[in-house]
């Protein structure tokens, strides 16, 4: 009997062993353990905040993962998640088969905005993600992410890959610029003065394009100052030159 209950308890220490390292976790290069995660960030390109990790099985055969998504509180905005594939907002469960020694990616995304895809900042979530062999659904690691939208991030308008200088420079009849806006540029536009400070022209920029060109022709010869104005501030001031 109490080699039969030696047994037992040598066989449930494995299996918890077995349980506790059956998957090796990887975020931004360093090994983590489940917990808790804070990502506070503007948004991406894509109008999103992610978090990504890799996961490795390491077991010596091939493993259902499952994933699933817990939320825990949030004051608006949308979510999704990837695991094996890139989850629709409302699916709060997927799998992976993961192949021994190989990582596989698991992405978390965050999109802070409104009803009409205009971003808000200050929206949080809090959300976990368990991970589990289909087979031992008891068993989870549990990681809790908590994204915010940060609009503290400070963009370098001076920046030509943001907003280019003026070219030509000096000028005939037409000036150009290349500009990449950031997506909390609601409004943008470039006023030019005279040396006097006096605002001569002023065009709007389309947030949403690459390139705008400006007539200058009816300007006569001489020095004056464009400024990009985002979001009524004025982000960049540099000079210009006309010459006929």
């Amino acid at each position: 009997m109490k080699k039969f209950l030696l047994s037992l308890v040598l066989l449930a220490v494995a299996s918890f062993a077995s349980a506790q390292t059956i998957l090796l976790f990887e975020h931004e290069g360093k090994v983590v353990e489940p917990g808790r995660f804070d990502v506070v960030a503007p948004m991406n390109e894509m109008m999103e905040i992610a978090f990504e990790m890799n996961v490795t099985n390491l077991a010596d055969t091939d493993l259902n993962i499952v994933c699933e998504r817990v939320v825990k509180s949030t004051t608006g905005g949308s979510n999704y998640f990837c695991w094996g594939a890139c989850l629709a907002p409302h699916i709060d469960s997927g799998s992976c088969i993961t192949n021994p020694g190989v990582p596989n990616i698991f992405s978390a995304h965050y999109m802070p905005i409104d009803e009409n895809w205009e971003p808000v900042y200050g929206l949080e979530l809090l959300i976990e993600y368990h991970f589990y062999d289909e087979r031992n659904p008891e068993d989870k690691y549990i990681f809790e992410v908590y994204f915010k939208h940060s609009g503290e991030s400070v963009v370098d308008y001076n920046s030509v890959e943001v907003f280019s200088n003026a070219y030509p420079n000096p000028a005939n009849n037409v000036v150009s610029f290349n500009y990449n806006m950031p997506l909390d540029a609601q409004t943008a536009s470039v006023a030019i003065y005279n040396m006097m400070g006096q605002e001569v022209v002023r065009q709007d920029v389309n947030v949403g394009g690459s390139r705008m060109d400006i007539n200058v022709s009816d300007l006569t010869d001489g020095v004056y100052f464009y400024s990009l104005i985002v979001n009524n501030q004025t982000v960049k001031t540099n000079k210009l030159v006309i010459s006929k």
